[in-house]
């Protein structure tokens, strides 16, 4: 164990041998003799003026070093910038010999800074070299990448860095905010081209410039940081942010945030920077990404990629104490996700995809936007939406009362304007969507396509077409707020849509069903409900074929309008429910919100309809009048009419509000009725006069036909008589 002994008293020897020098550096070498050199330094390598008010005294713990008190650091001959109360140094034994200083370590303690940028843009901060001026300057706070050999990095090997409870305030007077930053920095192995492991921890406050509106949080941040002095870039490695913001301007409060990158690069030369392995987790979410840019500093360009997990939107908008209204159905919202592709300049961004799912909606779309001036080419492409589940349930009772007071709430939505006039005229662009299976308000669209140009106070749809219930439908529509009044022009044109699964979608309406074509256009202006409705005017054609009116039967009601005519009674249990047909046209005129169809025609087998009359839009209400004819030979057995009565056309009036009573509008009109029968009647006795007339004609014509003929015969006679007597004469004469 010899060994041991040797060892042990080697130690020993190294441990006096030290103690027996940092005595001797004690004693003496005085530290203060450095100042000067210290002040040298800084001025020559980094143009930095020091002030040095307190005397340079060692330190022995935590470490052998140097310890000065109170003093300032300012840039150039510019005003003192920053200033500490305290700063330690540790110091290499052995260059001390040699009467050298070589730093090792750094502490400064209660550094204080305040950084200002006044209303020309000009920070406190910046260095004025000789012949630049303050308006210089403040348009060109750069740093020029083509080289500057003014300033030469110098050579940094330090164990450690460390910037304990520093206070930094900076005050922008351009934009009159105020950020009060305090923290604490270290660095370990502080060297050039090498690692330097960093932590970080800071309390920010934003405010304004006289404090109000406080905005704070806290921040713990740790990195590998890396400074290449000769490539003049910078390297961070395995960055993690734990941050904490409060704020009562803050829906939430406080808002935790963690955010982790691995690796992030900056080149000051080539002007490049990139972003890898970004992570952020925030409110539930997990959103991960890259980012690459290029010529920050001069030509701004970059490309990223930004991925949202999926996600509850009804589980972030709580935290974020947004209340959501209530909802068909309380299952949606559970469910999203995010991704997006995009690249762009100073002047132009485009996203390309974005990917969107919430729920059971996927959604892909292309956007391209330019941001000098401000316009836009969006492309939208998705399908499975259910509109209604996001829209508020409606209970039977709702219903009914909301049938019952619509006009009511349509003169309460009339004081609203409907449309946001400035942002209409501020837009400035193109929006194209394509989507498959819409649900809303109940109606059933398998696809919707449109495609709208915005530009110069003017939206325009050309077209939008809806494939819907076996048909389809288009509407080419403009939207106009040039002027004072907003004007809109629409053209709509359906064909061959199934009106009856329609109808009973939208509004549990059962009364028509065929196969309906419309065309038309109308126009009108406004900004509110009833102007807009008061204000329509226009042309609509619609013809409706193999359809039946559903739960009316005008054969029926002709036939009670016979019998109450005829004070007889009828069996009404013996007729069809419906009235099908096999054409309907119904030729509109809109005048003001007042509809007129004066080319009403229904044909059927037994029937033959006409109509006439006004629907008013604005009092929604109806005054009109149908003429019924019962033709052919397929009348119903309890309507025992003759063939005379067969073409007889009479009316049936519906007249009243159409959203209060649509089943009670129409009824026969018994006076009508009466009227056709006394018209019928007078019909029948002038035939019956006019064949008197014609039988009494005949007889008198064959009177005379007969006289005539006894006539020619006596003339016969008296001719032949006559005949015979000069023939005696002439053969009494010759003999």
């Amino acid at each position: 164990m010899v060994w041991v002994k040797r060892l042990g008293l080697l130690l020993a020897a190294l441990v006096v041998l030290i103690v027996a020098a940092i005595i001797y550096v004690l004693v003496f070498v005085d530290p203060n003799q450095f100042k000067d050199e210290l002040k040298t330094i800084a001025k020559d390598k980094a143009n930095v003026t020091l002030r040095m008010d307190g005397d340079i005294d060692w330190s022995i713990y935590p470490r052998v070093g140097l310890s000065l008190e109170n003093f300032g650091v300012a840039l150039g001959n510019d005003p003192e910038l920053m200033s500490f109360s305290k700063a330690e140094f540790g110091v290499q034994l052995m260059p001390l010999f040699q009467q050298k200083i070589e730093v090792d370590t750094v502490r400064l303690e209660n550094l204080t800074a305040n950084l200002k940028v006044d209303k020309n843009g000009h920070p406190n901060w910046q260095v004025e070299t000789a012949g630049t001026s303050t308006a210089d300057a403040s348009t060109d706070t750069t740093t020029d990448s083509s080289g500057d050999s003014s300033f030469t990095m110098p050579e940094i090997a330090l164990d450690e860095l460390a910037l304990v409870n520093a206070h930094i305030i900076y005050e922008d007077e351009r934009t009159g905010m105020r950020s009060d930053v305090v923290s604490n920095v270290t660095f370990k192995n502080v060297r050039l081209d090498e690692s330097w492991p960093m932590e970080l921890d800071a309390k920010i406050t934003q405010s304004n410039l006289d404090g109000s509106n406080p905005l704070t949080a806290e921040v713990d941040f740790g990195a590998d940081f890396t400074l290449f002095a000769e490539r003049q870039s910078v390297s961070l490695a395995n960055l993690a942010l734990n941050g904490s913001v409060s704020g009562a301007t803050l829906p939430v409060s406080p808002l935790d945030m963690k955010l982790n990158v691995a690796q992030l690069d900056f080149d000051l030369p080539q002007e490049n920077a990139s972003i890898e392995g970004v992570a952020i987790s925030t409110l539930g979410m997990n959103i991960t990404g890259q980012v690459n840019a290029y010529q920050v500093l001069s030509a701004p360009e970059f490309n990223a990629v930004v991925d949202v997990e999926q996600f509850s939107p009804k589980a972030v908008l709580s935290k974020l104490k947004i209340a959501l209204p209530e909802m068909a159905d309380d299952s949606v919202l559970e469910k999203a996700s995010l991704n997006i592709v995009a690249e762009g300049t100073a002047q132009r961004i485009k996203a390309q995809p974005i990917s969107i799912m919430f729920d059971d909606t996927a959604i892909e779309a292309n956007a391209l936007v330019n941001l000098d001036p401000l316009n836009w080419d969006i492309a939208i492409a998705g399908k499975n939406l259910d509109v209604d589940r996001y829209l508020p349930p409606v209970t039977d009772a709702e219903q009914n009362t909301e049938e019952a007071t619509a006009p009511a709430d349509a003169s309460t939505g009339a004081e609203q304007d409907l449309i946001p006039v400035e942002l209409v005229r501020s837009l400035n662009g193109h929006v194209g969507v394509a989507f498959e299976n819409i649900k809303i308000k109940n109606l059933q669209l398998d696809k919707l396509e449109l495609d709208s140009t915005q530009a110069n106070g003017k939206v325009r749809v050309a077209p939008a077409q809806v494939s819907l219930y076996d048909g389809q439908a288009t509407v080419q529509a403009l939207l106009d707020v040039t002027g004072k009044t907003p004007r809109i022009n629409v053209s709509p044109s359906i064909d061959s849509v199934q009106i009856l699964p329609l109808l009973n979608d939208f509004m549990a309406l059962e009364k028509i069903r065929g196969a309906t074509n419309l065309s038309g256009d109308l126009t009108t202006k406004g900004n509110r409900i009833d102007d807009l409705i008061s204000n329509l005017n226009g042309d609509l054609l619609v013809n409706i074929a193999d359809g039946a009116l559903i739960g009316t039967n005008y054969t029926q009601m002709v036939c009670k309008g016979i019998a109450l005519a005829r004070t007889e009674s009828l069996n009404d249990d013996s007729f069809q429910d419906d009235t099908p047909f096999e054409t309907m046209r119904i030729p509109a005129k809109i005048v003001n919100g007042q509809v007129s169809t004066p080319g009403l025609t229904m044909q059927s087998l037994t029937l033959g309809v006409t109509g006439d009359g006004t629907i008013s839009l604005p009092t929604n209400s109806l005054k009109y009048e149908t003429r019924v004819a019962l033709v052919g030979s397929g009348l119903d057995e309890s309507c025992a009419v003759s063939e005379s009565i067969a073409n007889v056309k009479f009316p049936i009036v519906c007249e009243g509000n159409y959203l209060e009573d649509a089943a009670g509008l129409c009824r026969p009109d018994v006076k009508g009725f009466v009227k056709a029968f006394a018209a019928e009647d007078i019909a029948k006795a002038k035939a019956k006069l006019e064949a008197e007339k014609a039988r009494a004609q005949e007889k008198l014509d064959a009177e005379k036909a007969r006289a005539q003929e006894k006539l020619d015969e006596k003339k016969q006679e008296a001719k032949q008589e006559l005949e015979d007597k000069l023939k005696n004469k002439l053969n009494n004469f010759f003999n």
